[in-house]
């Protein structure tokens, strides 16, 4: 699903206009903004669903709007397409602008949402400062201009928003995995779906055996800990417990998931996660190859760029190790100047060096910082 965003005053970032690919990798050194921008497209998903919510998680509209800026706007603006070849004609577009006020009040100031099916508007919802009206499906109904319920979020409940929208919006997939989280043991639940600190992993393990589909999960992880012969869980209790079986000289030891590195418990959810993702999703992964050994970053690229054959792919990163792998995909530069963040697509320059094999990128990123298409490079005075 072809994604166009904008963002403007969005936490760090100031005004920047992307696209995403079907694999996307967003490179970066720390406190560049590659999280702020990550969940900016989360917080267009949570806007769907309850807009009111998906401010206050992030601490209020004050620590979402940009500090420092001029105009207490935030605006974002959404495009999701089939296809970049025929996004003229069949697309969804989201645009909205919120305001802050006093005691880190806010509100929607505009909002418009329209569906195109062959060039022709099936949907269409409009927030002024006036009022508000949607149209759709020979259905028509007004809002109150006061309501904290967004456009998207009117047009799901109203079943406005066809099913080949409703997953790209909704089953937006973010992944901050963290290692002590799944060594924990787990209550025993009936969960599928991998939470997105990949504190469940065990009960999900569990329900893969159930399923019969973890074989392929075992295979992948052989790559990663020689010798695996099996990952499984024990119940104590009520309570799940990760273990794995790896054959070593002296025979089969198995070894609690607290024995087990952090690289090997994150590829671990990683993959499940991949293995996971369904037509229409778009899987986001901050950092994948975070503590995994170097030599298996190449295992974690190509574990995604698998599942990127089936839904899309989103990762950070600021680790050569994972760019050696990477070959043609869809590129974002995040960088980072007096709290402002900017994004933007590798610089074509730099890209061609990579396409003709004179760099591999990681290469290049030692070499020079990569740049953002249309940044100067870098001079040294002498």
């Amino acid at each position: 699903m072809f994604r166009r965003l904008t963002i403007r005053n969005f936490r760090s970032i100031e005004d920047a206009t992307v696209e995403l690919g079907k694999f996307t990798v967003v490179v970066g050194p720390n406190g560049s903004g590659k999280s702020n921008f990550v969940d900016a497209l989360v917080f267009v998903r949570d806007l769907a669903k309850d807009a009111e919510q998906a401010v206050a998680v992030r601490g209020g509209f004050g620590s979402v709007l940009k500090r420092g800026s001029k105009r207490p706007y935030l605006r974002l603006d959404l495009r999701l397409a089939a296809s970049e070849q025929g996004a003229d004609k069949d697309h969804l577009q989201y645009r909205m602008v919120a305001r802050g006020g006093s005691s880190n009040d806010w509100r929607f100031r505009e909002e418009h949402l329209t569906v195109l099916a062959k060039g022709k508007a099936v949907v269409e919802i409009d927030r002024v400062p006036n009022g508000g009206q949607a149209r759709g499906q020979k259905r028509e109904f007004h809002f109150e201009i006061d309501t904290r319920a967004s456009a998207l979020a009117l047009a799901r409940q109203h079943g406005l928003i066809a099913a080949k929208y409703r997953a790209p919006l909704l089953d937006v997939r973010r992944y901050r995995l963290d290692p002590e989280a799944m060594r924990r043991p787990q209550k025993r639940t009936d969960a599928r779906i991998l939470q997105e600190n990949g504190a469940n992993l065990s009960t999900v393990v569990a329900q893969l055996h159930a399923d019969g589909e973890i074989d392929s999960t075992i295979e992948t992880m052989r790559r990663v800990i020689p010798g695996l012969t099996n990952v499984r869980t024990m119940l104590a209790g009520d309570f799940e417990l990760l273990h794995f079986d790896q054959t070593l000289a002296h025979g089969t030891t198995t070894f609690s998931a607290s024995e087990m590195s952090e690289g090997s418990l994150r590829a671990l959810a990683v993959v499940v996660a991949a293995q996971q993702l369904q037509k229409g999703q778009l899987l986001v992964i901050e950092e994948p190859e975070a503590n995994v050994h170097p030599g298996a970053a190449a295992l974690i690229y190509d574990v995604l760029e698998a599942a990127s054959r089936r839904g899309d792919v989103l990762i950070t990163t600021h680790s050569p190790d994972l760019l050696d792998a990477a070959k043609d995909e869809t590129i974002l530069v995040c960088s980072a100047a007096d709290g402002v963040t900017r994004i933007g697509p590798l610089d074509s320059g730099q890209r061609q060096l990579v396409r003709e094999g004179l760099f591999r990128l990681a290469e290049l990123m030692r070499a020079e910082p990569l740049r953002i298409e249309g940044d100067e490079p870098e001079t040294v005075d002498p």
